[in-house]
């Protein structure tokens, strides 16, 4: 992948922010536009990124979106493994395990995937490295942001460049948020978290398993632990940021702690082996609607705080903003308006796939961190075929999954 080098300032259509997924996906659905796209992110790729490596079924929905093609090069990615059932186990240490049939309770080949970050992101930069109206600048950092009547200014390795739009695809601590949008921290939509690559744990999982286990002293806070080829796992913890400071948490201590101590991880993780340490990243959460677009420009991903609230989940979510942030652009060139006015199309494009189940999940949120209700909720389902099968089935089917915020479906439980 190469580098562009000029000491003049450089003439751009967009200036995409950030390779991730978001940015990428930008760059994917702007590859036959005929526009001049350059994407700008400070490292060189392949490179690694803190998360839960967990995709879910929007990463395929945003895929589709792009292109069939996509679809059909990540099915043949053999960097990813396929997950098709999921152990929660509550507060109280009831275990539910649903298993997810094909057909029945998800559309497509798998309820998600695992993959790490290194290896899917790169994937993703390959699907536009070499599009002739695309130039990749990796290795190049932005470092100042613009934004003028005509264009948007962008210093970056020592050079400047002018876009007619740009798109913040520069993740949870977005410089172009901080200076277009002047977007802010809010604790109380934001979540921390903090994961690990452990080998060597006992007893494990059937590799398509992913496991939550829901913790009472961080509700609505939980452990994951997500499988990887080689007996490897990405092992990790999730808490509100809230929750954090108000009781003073060492979020990485905290981690090796419940490895040692939870009465199903202790003897699991006696004998296993941390790789390469245990690593913190934020995740601005969707609960809380933001202006998105404005002047010249978009936030996706990240940037945008368009993480699911409930499972911290914002792969797919990204994916699929990058997806409506390239279809927006084009409509703003044929039209040649680039104003907040016309940019807030994009907002209501997003918000109208993403919104219901962001304000759904928030609810969620608020329940997770009732454990009486985890408890009961993890019991009930656990011992019974038929719920779980109905749960299993909320996994696609948004109605029913409503049913899960209703007071009725948990008086309905207790006398299960």
């Amino acid at each position: 992948m190469q580098n562009t080098h000029s000491t003049a300032v450089q003439e751009l259509d967009v200036a995409i922010v950030g390779a991730g997924p978001a940015g990428a996906c930008t760059a994917i659905g702007l590859r036959h536009s005929g526009l001049r796209v350059g994407v700008f992110d400070k490292a060189k790729f392949p490179r690694d990124k803190i998360c839960g490596d967990a995709l879910s079924i929007k990463v395929t929905e945003a895929m589709k979106m792009l292109s069939p093609e996509l679809t059909e090069k990540f099915e043949k990615f053999s960097k990813k493994l396929c997950t098709t059932a999921v152990k929660i186990v509550s507060p109280s240490y009831d275990c539910l395990e649903l298993v997810f049939k094909p057909k029945k309770h998800f559309s497509g080949s798998a309820l998600g995937y695992v993959s790490r970050r290194i290896d899917f992101d790169n994937f993703l930069v390959e699907q536009f490295c070499g599009a002739p109206n695309i130039s990749f600048y990796e290795n190049t950092p932005v470092e100042a942001v613009e934004q003028h009547r005509e264009y948007v200014e962008l210093h970056a390795g020592k050079r400047i460049f002018r876009a007619k739009m740009v798109i913040a695809a520069d993740g949870a601590h977005s410089l172009v948020a901080k200076r277009l949008a002047n977007f802010k921290l809010d604790e109380h939509h934001y979540s921390a978290a903090v994961r690990a690559y452990i080998k060597g744990i006992a007893d494990p999982r059937p590799e398509n398993y992913v496991e939550f286990y829901l913790l009472k002293e961080l509700r609505p806070g939980y452990l994951w632990i997500f499988p990887l080829p080689n007996g490897i796992a990405n092992v990790g913890l999730g808490v509100l940021s809230a929750v954090l400071h108000r009781k003073r948490i060492n979020l990485r201590e905290k981690l090796i702690e419940i490895l040692s101590s939870h009465p199903q991880l202790a003897a699991r993780f006696r004998h296993a082996t941390i790789i390469d340490g245990v690593k913190g990243f934020g995740l601005p959460l969707g609960s809380k609607r933001m202006n998105i677009s404005g002047e010249r420009f978009l936030l996706t991903g990240d940037a945008a705080s368009l993480i699911d609230p409930l499972t911290g989940e914002g792969i797919g979510e990204a994916m699929l903003s990058g997806a409506f942030a390239a279809e927006h652009i084009r409509k703003c060139f044929d039209a040649q308006n680039f104003s907040a006015e016309f940019n807030k199309q994009y907002d209501k494009a997003v918000y109208n796939r993403l919104s219901p189940s962001f304000r759904l999940h928030y609810v969620l949120q608020k329940i997770a961190a009732t454990p009486f209700l985890v408890n009961l909720l993890v019991r009930k389902v656990g011992r019974s075929e038929f719920l779980k099968d109905t749960v299993a089935s909320m996994v696609e089917n948004f109605e029913l999954r409503k049913k899960l915020s209703q007071p009725s479906f948990y008086l309905r439980l207790l006398f299960e």
